[in-house]
């Protein structure tokens, strides 16, 4: 079967998947851009330092840059790195979604990709952690700071809380491929 067959059969017989992908894969592109304006931002910054002062939507960090071009690089690295994250998330929900039958719910890749947004989860909780007492050491260090945007340095708690939902969550789909798996071979 063509992928195009696919995609129709998916469209007409599961259009409330389909529809929550497409909203997915645009939450996704924005995630992208914003990982790559950082991402490109940053390194422009290194060759014309007055670029720091608006990295993305407003970011400030010029003062940081001139003080220490290390500690500049510690901070971008950590706001480059959990918007990455971010993305990788939707990227795997996305693959749920594809993948996903409803006939036949339960797999191992379905499993297998829960099991990573949760790993992610976690990546993004703790790496938030991170970089909130991270910019609270500059900050107390007497570092030229601008109040951080919550986007880059908030959100700690529920992505930790995320992460153990969706790993609770995969538990779940594994013992459903058990359960699937074992009522194939008795039917």
């Amino acid at each position: 079967m063509s992928i195009k067959n696919q995609w129709k059969e998916k469209w007409v017989n599961q259009p409330g998947f389909m529809l929550i992908t497409v909203v997915i894969w645009s939450i996704f592109i924005g995630l992208c851009i914003k990982a790559g304006a950082l991402i490109m931002n940053t390194t422009y910054s290194f060759f014309n330092p007055v670029v720091a002062k608006n990295l993305y939507e407003g970011l400030d960090l010029y003062g940081l840059l001139k003080e220490n071009y290390w500690y500049y690089l510690g901070a971008v690295s950590f706001m480059i790195i959990i918007q990455v994250l971010k993305a990788v998330i939707f990227l795997l929900m996305i693959k749920i979604f594809l993948a996903i039958n409803l006939k036949q719910p339960f797999s191992l890749t379905i499993f297998n990709l829960i099991e990573k947004i949760s790993y992610v989860s976690l990546q993004v909780g703790i790496l938030t952690i991170f970089s909130s007492h991270y910019f609270k050491w500059l900050a107390k260090r007497g570092f030229d700071l601008p109040p951080v945007s919550p986007a880059y340095v908030s959100g700690a708690f529920e992505y930790l809380f995320m992460a153990a939902l969706i790993y609770a969550l995969a538990q779940v789909f594994k013992r459903g491929t058990e359960i699937q798996s074992e009522n194939e071979l008795t039917v």
